[in-house]
């Protein structure tokens, strides 16, 4: 394996880089209605979604990369373990050898100095039965007169013939010491074929591991080399990433002076049709938008990388279900958003307002005074939803609040 997929990996991070990193205009708060504030929050969540996704798949190639240059590091010291093994085999076979020229040459030694041996013992055995063949009868004569019995006879006799026979036993002998000795030789040189031919496979095998140390070495200098780049590929989508979520609560905070915006122009028409009297909270308490049996798929707060403004509500089976007011208030908008899918926005008086979003309908229209449990709309899954739910807000002065303050799950 080499880590020559980085290069794929970046390029394709590349191309990901020039869609992601195009700049967003925000309009202007003034000039933007509430639906085109969400509409420009949507397009930067949808844009900081893509950061995100592509952050996790750097990372996980970051994490590959540097598993994979672990392996490369354990390989490569077991590698230098093996070849210090072999470092010791080497030595070892070095100093047998040296051993075994050291008894090869003392045994050429032996070898020389036997047939010198056995070359003195021939000359004089040689002499010997020179001189006894040419003494011949005169020889058997003086030992017939010289012997004083017959018994000093056979014994001159036999002496004679234990000479002969000695000298004929140490030439065996002799010889048979040479053949051992030659023996030994031709073991030593076998032995010493043997030790050369074991250095040069574990010189080869060394060699071999050296050269495949090389290319892991030079493998792990290209992963390096190549998760650098990922590394700051991944610090430009992560500072693309803070840019992004900037925008985003600059859209929210946006929003928010937009729900305020509206919920100053519905309490001045309220206080208008109540002499001028500011508006309060009247039911002082939210009941749950939908039926028993629901359950918080998406809490309020920190999500992906992101911002939840709400809660999200579901259960099975629930598409279609209908959607209460958590409270009685006027309908300030009513719309339909390709994020939010089909919304309404409450205004509860107080500086208090509720959004329920991803609807399937709508059964309420703007300005339409709602009271507290009255159906305003129906269960879906419109807008930018992955199935069928209720994202639930609450807001005081345009600020998002957890949901979970006020109703409970």
């Amino acid at each position: 394996m080499r880590w020559k997929k980085m290069g794929a990996v970046l390029a394709a991070a590349g191309i990901g880089t020039a869609a992601v990193f195009a700049p967003w205009e925000a309009v202007p708060a003034e000039a933007a209605s509430l639906s085109s504030l969400k509409d420009q929050q949507a397009q930067i969540q949808k844009e900081l979604d893509q950061v995100n996704d592509k952050l996790d798949e750097l990372e996980s190639d970051i994490a590959q990369a540097e598993q994979y240059q672990n392996t490369l590091t354990q390989q490569i010291n077991l590698n230098q373990q093996k070849m210090g093994v072999m470092d010791q085999q080497l030595t070892q076979l070095s100093s047998d050898l040296e051993e075994s020229e050291a008894q090869l040459a003392q045994t050429v030694e032996n070898i020389a100095a036997k047939e010198t041996e056995i070359e003195d013992t021939t000359d004089q055995y040689k002499l010997r039965m020179r001189a006894m063949y040419m003494a011949g009868e005169t020889s058997s004569l003086e030992l017939l007169l010289e012997a004083e019995s017959f018994g000093d006879l056979l014994t001159n006799i036999e002496m004679m013939k234990a000479i002969s026979q000695h000298d004929t036993e140490l030439l065996e002998t002799l010889r048979a010491q040479k053949t051992d000795l030659e023996n030994q030789k031709t073991q030593a040189q076998r032995v010493q074929e043997d030790i050369k031919t074991q250095q040069a496979d574990i010189s080869a095998q060394k060699q071999e591991m050296q050269a495949l140390n090389q290319e892991l070495e030079a493998a792990y200098a290209e992963s390096e080399s190549a998760m650098q780049d990922v590394e700051l590929e991944k610090q430009q989508f992560e500072q693309n990433a803070a840019a992004k979520i900037a925008e985003q609560k600059q859209i929210e905070a946006e929003i928010q002076a937009e729900i305020k915006r509206l919920q100053e122009e519905n309490e001045k028409k309220q206080q208008a049709a109540n002499g001028g009297k500011p508006t309060t909270f009247t039911d002082g308490r939210f009941i749950r938008p939908t039926n028993s049996g629901y359950y918080i798929s998406s809490g309020y707060g920190s999500r992906w990388g992101s911002f939840h403004s709400g809660i999200d509500i579901t259960a099975g089976g629930c598409y279609g279900a209908p959607i209460y007011a958590a409270a009685s208030g006027t309908v300030i908008t009513a719309s339909s958003h390709w994020s939010y899918g089909n919304y309404v926005v409450i205004d509860h008086g107080g500086g208090y307002s509720t959004l329920y979003a991803h609807a399937s309908s709508l059964a309420v229209s703007k300005g339409q005074y709602v009271n507290q449990g009255d159906v305003i709309a129906y269960i879906g899954s419109t807008g930018q939803s992955t199935g069928p739910h209720l994202h639930f807000e609450v807001r005081v002065n345009g600020n998002t609040q957890n949901p979970s303050n006020w109703v409970s799950y």
